[in-house]
């Protein structure tokens, strides 16, 4: 092997920096799997006899999607991959498994997360144009970076003797070291237009009926409210600041990974307790306009923590809303101002109809 003291250093190096992130890798995973199994039994009983609403969609896919990408990495493996020795850089990370999809199945992921995408901003369209337009920028200026790096070379001495088939060099040519760069700061204007529109979703909406006593409980409330809203903001606008300085950082970044974990552990976590604590809060007008959107509404006497006290004894009147911060749905015959428990159920059997 012809490797010069500077080279094998470099090398040496970057692989004590792969043995890191591995360290954090399990670390981070092992709190996921952690928060699981010990929340699972209350997942069984809380969320599985739900009906198919947004919410439980939202809450499963928070609990299962990460686990999925965890479960695929950890099959996979992190090991020493191959280096390429032209500019002294080493790659690390080969997958020893490969997943492949079927264009039908592809296509299905596609419509899906479209369809959720536009459920999302459909309520403003100059939004979604514009989140949409700064999306593409940066992913279509990437193309000559990505397709540049992605050539694979002969091999070198030293792959050969590591029994390696091909090497991938990373070599790009200044002008598409720029367009990425640029495409870093198009995701950071990205980032930040993130807590734009939701400062422009509160200015527009927060009169709204039902939408201002949402916002109200979030302040109120505070806690794991604000935590839940303030730390994927945060944990996104530190992922794209690293990701816009990433050139200068190099591929071996700390901090970058770290924020990656962060938000594929961390944010699903506080996601999913937002989910449940808008769906157990005691305000009646949070409760009715939550869940008319988010979760079917809870029945008399359900096992859950607030039994006795949440839905005995007192009535809630279930409004329905087409969306968060709209107004009311037509009236779907006479269900219109049900109510839940109690009085609702004693009215029923008055007037002769099954409870």
């Amino acid at each position: 092997m012809s490797l010069t003291p500077e080279e094998i250093s470099e090398i040496i190096s970057t692989f004590s920096g792969s043995l890191t992130l591995e360290y954090i890798f399990v670390g981070f995973y092992t709190f996921f799997f952690y928060y699981y199994a010990t929340t699972v039994a209350m997942e069984v009983k809380l969320m599985w006899p739900r009906k198919w609403h947004w919410g439980k969609v939202l809450f499963l896919a928070n609990r299962y999607l990460p686990m999925l990408t965890y479960i695929a990495n950890l099959s996979s493996g992190w090991q020493l991959a191959s280096f390429y020795t032209s500019h002294a850089e080493a790659f690390i990370a080969r997958f020893r498994v490969y997943i492949i999809l079927s264009p039908k199945a592809c296509a299905v992921l596609v419509k899906i997360f479209t369809i959720a995408h536009y459920r999302v901003y459909g309520f403003s369209a100059e939004m979604t144009a514009i989140r949409q337009g700064l999306t593409l920028g940066a992913n279509l200026i990437q193309i000559s970076y990505f397709s540049e790096g992605l050539r694979t070379l002969p091999l070198s001495e030293l792959d050969r003797e590591l029994g390696y088939a091909c090497t991938w060099a990373q070599r790009v040519s200044p002008v598409s070291s720029n367009k990425n760069a640029i495409a870093g700061y198009i995701s950071l204007a990205k980032a930040v237009y993130v807590p734009w529109h939701s400062s422009f979703f509160w200015c527009g909406y927060r009169k709204r009926a039902g939408t201002f006593g949402l916002f109200h409980v979030l302040r109120r409330d505070s806690g794991v409210y604000i935590l839940s809203l303030a730390v994927p903001l945060a944990i996104r606008l530190g992922a794209a600041v690293v990701g816009a300085f990433q050139l200068r950082l190099g591929w071996m970044s700390l901090p970058g990974h770290i924020l990656d974990l962060l938000n594929c552990a961390v944010v699903p976590v506080l996601a999913n307790r937002l989910l449940l604590n808008m769906w157990k809060t005691e305000d009646p007008d949070v409760r009715k306009t939550v869940s008319s959107i988010l979760f079917d509404p809870p029945r008399p006497g359900e096992d859950s923590d607030d039994d006795d006290e949440e839905f005995g004894d007192r009535p809630i009147e279930i409004v329905r809303y087409e969306g968060l911060g709209r107004r009311r749905a037509p009236a779907r015959g006479g269900t219109e101002g049900a109510s839940l428990g109690g009085a609702g159920a004693t009215q029923a059997a008055e007037n002769g109809d099954a409870v």
